[in-house]
């Protein structure tokens, strides 16, 4: 079953980043690929949260063998 993990912040000079990751593991019960939304829908609900923090996205990827990636950062000076 897919997780979700939210790594960060990280700061980088004038830069604070975090990355919400859903990795690629599948349910193997999840027939209709309605699981694998629900978990999309919570990785875009914990990148809701971090850019209500001040954030914003500037980033965000998919591959077959990592899973999708959004990167986010805010100015912290």
């Amino acid at each position: 079953m897919s997780k979700i993990k939210v790594e960060g912040p990280i700061n980088e000079g004038d830069h604070s980043e975090k990355k919400v990751i859903l990795d690629n593991t599948p349910d193997l019960s999840d027939r209709t690929g309605e699981v694998f939304l629900e978990h999309l829908e919570s990785a875009i609900g914990e990148c809701r949260k971090i850019i209500a923090d001040g954030y914003r996205m500037v980033d965000f990827w998919s591959d077959p063998d990592q899973g999708i990636q959004f990167t986010l950062k805010k100015r912290i000076r």
